[in-house]
């Protein structure tokens, strides 16, 4: 295995680990917290977008039949397996730093906590969603690492799907329940990219 195979490794590793943080941190904001449920199942949704793609992702990497070069990127594959790494570590941050400024407002679910408040600071200052375009690209990332097109189809496409249902089911509750207050900080918002979407 050449460097770049280890440094995808350690970095997956090093997502896998900050994904088990940010569940810890969940379950703590909503065992203490009284939080009135508003998920519809988005929860699910996105853990069944992204677990399968990743284990799709890995049985692709070991196959014979796509080792051996169907749907590799070739001649790209460093450079896109160096880029694909940067974006691993752009997500992880931007995830974390999201959930860190969100403090105990932050849960894996949707849901209202005691005193909500819109959080207008920060990260969210340009972005409602950073939490999800953390993961949207590490996710990248990792299919531009793994050097194969099947797995960063899978790894995009079917992720970016479920992000959307559930930014629509989160907006849907954060505007029953803020009103004109979040509409007028979605009106200066972008919900995942800055100035774009």
């Amino acid at each position: 295995m050449d460097f770049l195979g280890y440094l995808t490794i350690a970095l997956f590793a090093t997502w896998c680990v900050s994904e088990v943080v940010i569940s810890l941190v969940s379950f703590r904001n909503r065992s203490r917290a009284s939080a009135k449920g508003r998920d519809r199942l988005s929860f699910v949704v996105m853990w069944l977008s992204i677990m399968p793609p990743i284990w799709f992702a890995l049985l692709v990497r070991l196959h014979k039949i796509f080792a051996s070069g169907s749907g590799s990127f070739s001649t790209l594959s460093p450079l896109l397996g160096y880029l694909g790494c940067l974006f691993i570590v752009l997500g992880i941050a931007i995830r974390l730093v999201a959930v860190a400024t969100l403090k105990k407002q932050f849960t894996d679910r949707v849901s209202i906590v005691e005193k909500h408040e819109i959080v207008d600071t920060g990260i969210y200052r340009t972005v409602r969603h950073p939490a999800y375009l953390g993961n949207l690209a590490s996710l990248l990332g990792l299919g531009l690492a793994s050097g194969n097109w099947f797995s960063l189809s899978a790894l995009v496409v079917l992720p970016i799907a479920a992000t959307w249902y559930r930014i629509g089911v989160e907006e849907r509750a954060l505007l029953g329940h803020f009103g004109l207050a979040y509409q007028e900080y979605a009106s200066r918002t972008k919900r995942l990219l800055p100035r774009i979407y």
